[in-house]
């Protein structure tokens, strides 16, 4: 705490509400359009929208199709469906309060004006989203109904979890899928491509993303704890006397780490976790 000579007494608190950035708001603009599997039309139509519909953009390096997301949907759809829409983000700047009392001055150190995030852009995803800095393209085969569901039941923490292939062609780790959970929310991660899987988990409190050296960065900025999962999640289709079955998963969230979520973790730090 640092103290300031001073000859007045008085307290000040000032809360304003400021213009951060611009961001680009995706709608549909024709009465109807489609969200396929891939980038082509000759692709099977999973979601039909109407125009009006608001859709995330997750890439848009396929040309005239881009990579989007409705609600739990992910998929393809032509850009020329859409149109953009800047508004403005707007997140409260909290001046830090200084109390004057017989000739000194109190900074309160945990104020807003000293917290090292209060440039980075708060954010406000819904579960199932996947967090634009952590940009992927999901990847998904409609044949293979199975699921994972991941539970934060109970949680005053959020959750990302990645769900992480090992058994690719090139032998690469690669992330097929990011969602974000709510706390005290479920989430139900289905249609994953058959193969082995393992988990990484961030928990934490106020997701808040930036631009640092050119590349989008996020994270939980009060609270975070990061954990890898040491469990093989395998969606490999199983032969059985009765037919094929497509195995699924259920997983509870243990920000506390007593053990409750039936996956056996190890910690990590934040950059493991990126990695």
């Amino acid at each position: 705490m640092k103290t300031i000579l001073a000859s007045i007494v008085v307290f000040l608190s000032l809360s304003l509400t400021q213009l951060v950035a611009q961001e680009e708001l995706y709608f549909v603009s024709v009465p109807t359009s489609f969200i396929r599997s891939g980038p082509k039309p000759i692709f099977s139509v999973i979601q039909e929208l109407n125009k009006g519909d608001q859709v995330q953009l997750i890439d848009d390096s396929y040309g005239e199709w881009w990579a989007v997301q409705y609600g739990n949907t992910n998929g393809f759809m032509n850009n020329s469906d859409l149109i953009a829409i800047a508004a403005p983000v707007r997140q409260p700047e909290v001046v830090e309060r200084v109390v004057y009392r017989d000739r000194e001055v109190y900074v309160d150190n945990n104020s807003a004006a000293n917290d090292e995030y209060e440039d980075w852009d708060e954010t406000e995803y819904e579960t199932g989203e996947t967090p634009q800095c952590l940009n992927i393209v999901p990847e998904f085969d409609y044949k293979m109904d199975n699921h994972l569901i991941i539970k934060n039941e109970g949680s005053e923490s959020e959750a990302v979890v990645k769900l992480i292939k090992i058994d690719t062609p090139n032998g690469e780790e690669v992330t097929y899928r990011i969602a974000f959970i709510k706390a005290g929310d479920n989430h139900d991660m289905k249609n994953i491509p058959k193969g082995k899987y393992y988990l990484k988990i961030a928990y934490g409190q106020e997701w808040k993303e930036t631009n640092l050296n050119n590349r989008c960065t996020g994270k939980f900025t009060k609270k975070p704890q990061y954990e890898k999962g040491d469990d093989i999640v395998d969606f490999s289709p199983v032969r059985t006397s009765e037919g094929i079955e497509l195995p699924s998963y259920e997983l509870s969230l243990d920000v506390d780490h007593n053990g409750g979520n039936g996956l056996a973790t190890d910690d990590i730090s934040e950059d493991e976790f990126n990695d």
